[in-house]
Parts: structure tokens; C-alpha cells; sequence
């Protein structure tokens, strides 16, 4: 039970975020996060969108830098306390998480954290085990 996040390589130039997110819109594609990790030279702008597949073509037909990653959404409480949870979860089993970002849910007041972890099977059987909610790509079209 994964997700697809598409990275997208952008110069770290004025407009360049523009650029890119009136071309997501102009493929009618909704974004459900987004998440911004900058260097000198260049970005990384991490995307869970609606319809990935869509995205990946239209950004390689068009020229982008790209790619697609599997990453874990977990569904937690929009609550205090809840993400300490899932942490504690994942320091008791010994889990490196590489980075991690949260979106707000519209459904039943909850969040859903994505992460990026060396193993996603270990992680996701982890986390099952411990009665955490994954979130499907599935899901992610339907919210």
C-alpha cells in the first residue's frame, strides 16, 4: 500500500514554481500536497497528486526533470499527540525516516503523513502491526 509522490527538478530561480503549477493546472491534475526542498542551484518540489500517471507523462511529453518515489501515507487524528504516536512507533522498530510532510484530510478531520523510509515493506508490515491506518493511491484520487 503505496503512494506515488512525483519529484520534479526546478532551477531556484524566480517563477519557476509558478511555472510549474500552472502547468499542473493547465492539465486539470489537483494537487493533494506539495512539499519544497531547495539547494542552491535547484529544487525539489514533491507532488501527491489525484492522478499521477497523468502527471509523470505530461511532465516528461513537456521536458520536466522527474520522477516517481513509493512513499507511505499513514492516516492519523488532526489532534495533538497523534504523529507523536506514529513516531514512537517507528524509533521502537528502529526506522529511518528520510523526510516526511502532512496534508489535511477532508474527511473526518484527519491528517496524512507521507513518508519516505529506506524499506516501505518493513515499514508499512510495522505499521500495520501497530494499527495504523495506510493510506492508498486509491484513497488519494478520492479525497
Amino acid at each position: 500500500m503505496y503512494i506515488d509522490q512525483i519529484s520534479v527538478f526546478v532551477e531556484n530561480k524566480p517563477g519557476k514554481l509558478f511555472d510549474l503549477t500552472n502547468f499542473i493546472a493547465e492539465k486539470n491534475i489537483n494537487m493533494r500536497a506539495l512539499e519544497v526542498a531547495d539547494a542552491s542551484d535547484y529544487g525539489i518540489i514533491r507532488f501527491i497528486v489525484d492522478d499521477p500517471t497523468a502527471m509523470i507523462n505530461a511532465l516528461k511529453e513537456n521536458d520536466w526533470v522527474c520522477n516517481v518515489t513509493k512513499v507511505i501515507g499513514v492516516k492519523i487524528p488532526d489532534k495533538p499527540g497523534s504523529l507523536a504516536k506514529i513516531s514512537n512507533i517507528l524509533s521502537d522498530a528502529n526506522t529511518n525516516v528520510e523526510y516526511c510532510y502532512a496534508f489535511i484530510s477532508k474527511e473526518n478531520n484527519n491528517a496524512i503523513m507521507v513518508f519516505k523510509v529506506d524499506d516501505n515493506e518493513e515499514v508499512v508490515n510495522i505499521l500495520k502491526a501497530n494499527g495504523a491506518e495506510l493510506v492508498s493511491q486509491k484513497e488519494i484520487a478520492n479525497i
